[in-house]
């Protein structure tokens, strides 16, 4: 295996994978300006990036050595989901400590993936070079808000509109609104382990959900995130916080929520706004 240093974060890759890892590396220094401009982020000190050919691979190459005598220990507790979820991932973000751990695939693995979700969601990319750059801003971001365990819907919707910035276009189909406003049950989005167990739709939704109201705060209340991301807060701080910010009951926020979206957006003729996405974007 093959590692190089760029901007702060380790790149490890098999050297039949040089154009992945060029890849990689070409989007590593923008992304991270976006989510320190952005949202105030850093990356961790120590992050590292891997071209991923492989779950089991990778989950035991990124690991320091004291984990993965402690994931070999455990696999049967793990693995079944590892290998379950392989098929439609383009990407991993792991957390051993203080070590934020990124596999990304490259874009012969890409092509083979199970895109059922994401043409769900995502405006259509068939150049899958540039998927490898839009995935490693999307993990990148995942890193840097490592230490902060954020809810789902924050942590997937910055990841996802930073990615809008660094593409300079919106990446979710605009069409997403209303699935969005007639997904049912309405409810508090899931833990990240809660959702690995739903379906494609659920999945998909949560997703969905995460990106088009942090795009809606981000429009509507400026710097309200950002502030949110600069102290240490948990998922129920944060929702307690949001609710007062717009002025909604918090028993019933995660009941109203998606229609005060989808509105704000059907409102404005399902256009970005001005303050949201004229620079460069993922």
């Amino acid at each position: 295996m093959k590692s190089i240093k760029v901007s702060k974060i380790i790149l490890v890759f098999d050297p039949g994978e040089q154009e992945t890892a060029d890849l990689i590396s070409g989007a590593c220094g923008k992304a991270l300006q976006l989510a320190q401009e952005k949202w105030g982020l850093e990356p961790p000190e120590d992050c590292r990036i891997y071209v991923m050919t492989s779950w089991l691979g990778f989950v035991f190459q990124s690991a320091p050595w004291p984990w993965r005598v402690l994931l070999g220990a455990t696999m049967p507790f793990w693995c079944f989901r590892a290998r379950r979820t392989w098929p439609y991932s383009a990407a991993w973000t792991q957390r051993y400590g203080k070590r934020v751990a990124i596999g990304v695939k490259p874009p012969h693995l890409l092509e083979q993936s199970d895109r059922g979700i994401g043409v769900r969601m995502f405006v259509e990319e068939k150049d899958m070079k540039v998927n490898v750059q839009h995935i490693t801003c999307h993990e990148l971001v995942h890193a840097c808000s490592a230490h902060l365990r954020l809810p789902t819907w924050l942590n997937e919707g910055i990841a996802t509109l930073t990615v809008d910035d660094f593409l300079g276009r919106p990446t979710i189909r605009q069409e997403t609104l209303e699935f969005v406003r007639n997904f049912s049950p309405k409810a508090a989005p899931p833990t990240y382990r809660e959702l690995s167990r739903k379906d494609g739709e659920a999945i998909a939704y949560h997703g969905m959900r995460g990106y088009w109201l942090v795009r809606y705060l981000e429009e509507e209340h400026p710097g309200f995130l950002r502030r949110m991301l600069s102290l240490p807060r948990r998922s129920k701080t944060i929702g307690r916080e949001m609710a007062r910010e717009l002025e909604m009951e918090p028993d019933s926020l995660w009941n109203e929520i998606d229609d005060v979206v989808v509105s704000h957006f059907e409102r404005q003729g399902q256009q970005p706004s001005g303050n949201s996405r004229t620079e460069n974007k993922v």
